[in-house]
């Protein structure tokens, strides 16, 4: 009987079946969850008992300054974050602050500007008619104030407005991070709302022990974009934790390092994906994270844990925006993993894409990459040593001519699954 896969492509699903020689030898996908039926009553809930830190009313009815900027992530995540700010804005009305007192700041970092249509589609309409809704700048410099360094000796180049404002929340996702350890938590603030330099010192450190999926305290990179976002001055944050259509299914809401914590537990039940052992081959989608390769990267790196030494990782992904900003440039030069870092410290490369360069010219040093895609081109994947195929039936059957047997992992939601040996629980992130 032939054995099938399943996965994401364009966030559309898709079934393909697995030639006779190979061996599914696990599909692993998250445990199915329901979308939350009132995501506002989670945030209400969450503003009147925050983990780690006092209700929300207590906050601002200390403030003297009554300016609120509430920090939304960017394009490149997948959260509604509409049906959370939606009931922010209205509790912070019922607590005296109008909405002529609160401004959305898009924390889009070294990221791609955001378009109005993909800030309608995050916020909603109702969001955008009644606060001002403005996307960060990581290069105006007229528009970031230093406000202090790091231990690590990283410059804190905040957006003013998230400076001067009385109190400011973050609203994001909680995910896999192939060197923060997660997404979520301070990252809405370094890189978020953070200056071009600020983010490429904080990034360097990727080059440290310490700094992958899975890990935050012992993570310095994570430590120091924990440092920074207390420095600058984030109050608050809230997490969203998706289930596999990417609608919410809970809210946390926080101090910024507790709530993190607590969101990954959550995360990690849903996530967590066991596979008996190493596979020839797996095939994984970058749903929901398909936005480029620098966001697809991730879920190669997280299918390059189950992958054996000269094994074969499959992409699905579109890749609508390309490569990313300047990965496919860096990539084409071919250069050492620890030659990336270098770049990024000296502006060659994006400290968006670098860390992501870095890691991939690691994984191709022992193992193939094939990208499904329509977002970049045959030539362009061979010039940065990868392959590509124009489906996964394609892919599937370009390899298996080459590997007629195969044991093989098949990861449908690749983005934010995180598989681990069976025998080995350290592999799980903690």
């Amino acid at each position: 009987m032939t054995e099938k896969g399943k996965g994401y492509y364009n966030n559309r699903s898709l079934i393909f079946e697995l030639p006779d020689g190979w061996d599914l030898l696990a599909m692993s996908e998250p445990r199915e969850v329901p979308g939350a039926a009132d995501v506002g009553a989670l945030v209400r809930e969450g503003l009147e008992n925050p983990i780690g830190m006092v209700p929300l009313s207590q906050i601002i009815g200390s403030l003297e300054n009554r300016t609120v900027v509430i920090i939304n992530e960017d394009q490149t995540r997948p959260s509604p974050t509409g049906l959370v700010a939606l009931p922010l804005i209205d509790e912070l009305n019922s607590l005296g602050i109008g909405d002529e007192d609160i401004e959305v700041v898009i924390g889009r970092g070294t990221h791609r500007e955001t378009t109005e249509e993909e800030i309608r589609e995050k916020l909603g309409e109702e969001v955008l008619s009644r606060v001002h809704v403005s996307v960060h700048d990581a290069d105006d410099k007229d528009n970031l104030v230093l406000v202090g360094t790091t231990s690590r000796g990283t410059p804190c180049w905040a957006n003013r407005k998230v400076v001067e404002a009385g109190f400011t929340v973050g609203i994001g996702t909680i995910n896999p991070h192939y060197f923060a350890g997660y997404g979520g938590g301070p990252k809405i603030a370094l890189p978020g709302i953070s200056g071009r330099d600020s983010i490429r010192h904080n990034h360097v450190l990727m080059r440290e022990h310490g700094t992958m999926q899975g890990i935050m305290d012992g993570n310095p990179l994570w430590e120091d974009m924990l440092e920074a976002a207390r420095i600058v001055g984030l109050d608050m944050k809230i997490d969203c934790l998706l289930n596999s259509e990417k609608k919410i299914y809970k809210v946390f809401v926080g101090d910024v390092e507790a709530e993190q914590k607590e969101a990954v537990k959550a995360l990690t039940e849903v996530y967590g994906a066991p596979v008996p052992r190493l596979a020839d081959v797996t095939i994984t989608s970058a749903f929901p994270l398909e936005t480029d390769l620098i966001q697809s990267g991730k879920s190669i790196l997280l299918a390059d844990d189950v992958t054996k030494p000269g094994g074969t990782v499959i992409l699905l992904s579109a890749c609508p925006d390309g490569a990313g900003p300047l990965m496919y440039e860096t990539l084409a030069e071919r250069p050492e993993p620890e030659e990336v870092v270098d770049w990024i410290a000296e502006g060659k490369a994006s400290p968006t894409g670098g860390p992501m360069a870095s890691r991939l010219r690691r994984l191709l040093a022992t193992k193939s990459l094939t990208v499904v895609t329509e977002g970049l081109t045959p030539q362009q994947l061979a010039d940065m040593e990868m392959e590509h195929a124009a489906s996964v039936e394609e892919a599937i059957a370009q390899l298996s001519q080459r590997q007629p047997t195969a044991e093989v992992i098949v990861l449908p939601i690749g983005g934010s699954t995180f598989p681990f040996i069976e025998e080995s629980l350290e592999k799980v992130p903690a």
